[in-house]
């Protein structure tokens, strides 16, 4: 019966629907993001996999927050800053941190078998001293791992935060448009219920692309009109 109650939308008045449907997505991410302000809300969402992939290196953290090691990198994350920025300054502050007592501890985890090595790289670099191609070479493929495993920790932390804040807004999509359904409707029935419960559903993916999907939907109805004539 909810395909019915669409079916009796004149196609002309598809765009208006769909602006609305589009409206009711918008205003329910508005809602998800409402929450942020609650120690940081739906953002919190995510950040144990960036917490998880520094917890290797928690000394070099330590270095410059002894009591909170990973409040810079939360305070970025809460904040929304761009994920390469974050990347690159948790990078730095590891690269600030690593020095010749830290290097032993993170290269346990990094490279085991060039734990020696790190370790007097570490120490001429803080010296001053030049390290051999060799052990440039052993930093640099340290430097890469850290990339990688800062790559794997953002990267499901972002997908995590995305994907859940789709599904709330979607629920919060769904109660507001039976709320509103229950609302306007006298007789409130099932095939109203599946109908706003539709509409919720749609209106947080139709959001982003509303405008365009509004406009092509106006132009096919324009189209029709003047091939039926």
């Amino acid at each position: 019966m909810a395909i019915a109650e669409i079916g009796s939308i004149d196609l002309g008045q598809f765009g208006t629907a769909l602006s609305a449907v589009a409206a009711l997505g918008t205003a329910s991410f508005g809602l998800v993001d409402a929450t942020k302000p609650f120690n940081g809300g739906i953002s919190n969402v995510g950040y144990h996999f960036i917490s998880s992939a520094l917890q290797p290196f928690e000394s070099a953290l330590k270095t410059i927050d002894a009591e909170q090691p990973y409040s810079v990198v939360k305070a970025n994350w809460l904040n929304g800053m761009g994920k390469t920025e974050q990347k690159a300054a948790a990078r730095n502050m590891i690269r600030l941190g690593f020095n010749a007592r830290t290097a032993a501890t993170i290269s346990g985890y990094v490279l085991p078998s060039d734990s020696p090595l790190l370790v007097e790289i570490a120490r001429k670099m803080e010296s001053g001293e030049t390290p051999s191609e060799t052990e440039l070479a052993v930093l640099a493929r340290f430097d890469a791992i850290i990339d990688a495993r800062l790559d794997a920790g953002f990267e499901r932390a972002e997908q995590k935060f995305r994907n859940t804040s789709r599904v709330a807004a979607a629920a919060i999509a769904i109660i507001l448009a039976e709320l509103g359904a229950a609302v306007v409707t006298t007789d409130f029935g099932p095939s109203h219920f599946a109908l706003a419960f539709l509409i919720g559903l749609v209106a947080v993916p139709v959001a982003p692309i509303a405008k365009d999907l509004s406009s092509a939907i106006s132009t096919a109805a324009g189209a029709f009109k003047a091939v039926r004539r």
